[in-house]
């Protein structure tokens, strides 16, 4: 058998292969085959809406303030479109907040202070033109959101009672309250209102407000008597609960519950509320102090 005949395919093959090599050429960079995948591009940034240019800085520089009174850089992002939604859904805020731009800083810090948020969904706080500057609100729903998160209370409510509901109140030691409301049929005439707030401890608390009371605090509105509709024409049942539930706020303890979140919680929304029924009117109809027991706030 001859040399040639003993060698193995695999070596003949890398024999014709060497045989075989190509002079060397100009090679060219090889380019990505289709299935390579290609990096995204990234997007530009969404611009900063025109309507706003010149309050930047405002809705920058509550961040610092915001993380460390417990929000995260999320809830800040977006808390702070919360905040120019609003704006741009009400112009007047825009206005005043060219105007006073320090107020809309302390405005977005207080929402982290009270743990809120001005989600309009879940309306439980709101910016708000008070006497030209923006504020933050907190709602009714909000008050009640604080007392309960803060501990205060494990439960609070208020109702009303009508002249056909069977209502007793006894107060003293073992107090009771009991309501029967005639929901399904008529109830009669308004006699006034009553709250009930379960504290932690397990202790109860409640009082009623007669109607008397509830429109003696409804005449203090500034919508009302510069004869304009407010939420207590549209919504009087609402407002009647929820003045009475300011009133329990007095009553109950505040142990937990910082002096910001004290204070935010002390105003009404009722202010706001008219002026958001109310748009068309003139923004100055609604920068009076609507806050029922004002005078009593210290």
């Amino acid at each position: 058998m001859s040399k040639t005949e003993n060698q193995s395919p695999q070596q003949g093959n890398l024999g014709m292969e060497q045989h075989n090599v190509p002079s060397p050429t100009k090679t060219e960079p090889a380019s990505p085959t289709p299935s390579t995948p290609q990096p995204p591009v990234p997007s530009a940034p969404p611009a900063f809406p025109v309507q706003l240019k010149g309050l930047e800085s405002c809705f920058i520089s509550p961040k610092k303030a915001f993380i460390a009174a417990g929000g995260t850089e999320q809830q800040f992002a977006r808390e702070v479109n919360f905040a120019m939604q609003a704006m741009l859904n009400n112009p007047y805020l825009i206005d005043c907040a060219r105007q006073y731009p320090d107020h809309l800083v302390e405005a977005i810090k207080n929402v982290s202070l009270t743990g809120l948020t001005l989600n309009p969904e879940l309306r439980l706080g709101y910016l708000v033109p008070y006497k030209g500057k923006v504020k933050f609100q907190a709602s009714y729903m909000g008050k009640v959101d604080i007392l309960i998160r803060t501990g205060v209370v494990k439960d609070i409510y208020s109702d009303l009672v009508y002249a056909n509901d069977e209502f007793s109140m006894t107060k003293g030691t073992g107090g009771t309250i009991i309501h029967k409301p005639n929901v399904f049929g008529e109830r009669g005439d308004l006699l006034g209102g009553y709250y009930f707030a379960v504290l932690t401890s397990g202790v109860v608390k409640f009082d009623a407000m007669p109607k008397a009371r509830i429109e003696e605090i409804k005449s203090r509105s500034e919508a009302v008597k510069k004869g304009k509709q407010s939420p207590w024409d549209t919504d009087f049942e609402e407002m009647a609960r929820k003045t009475i539930v300011n009133w329990a706020f007095k009553f109950l303890p505040k142990t937990g519950i910082s002096d910001s979140m004290i204070k935010e919680t002390q105003l009404d929304d009722e202010m706001f509320e008219a002026w958001k029924n109310a748009q068309g009117q003139k923004p100055d109809d609604f920068e009076e102090d609507d806050t029922p027991y004002a005078e009593e706030v210290k």
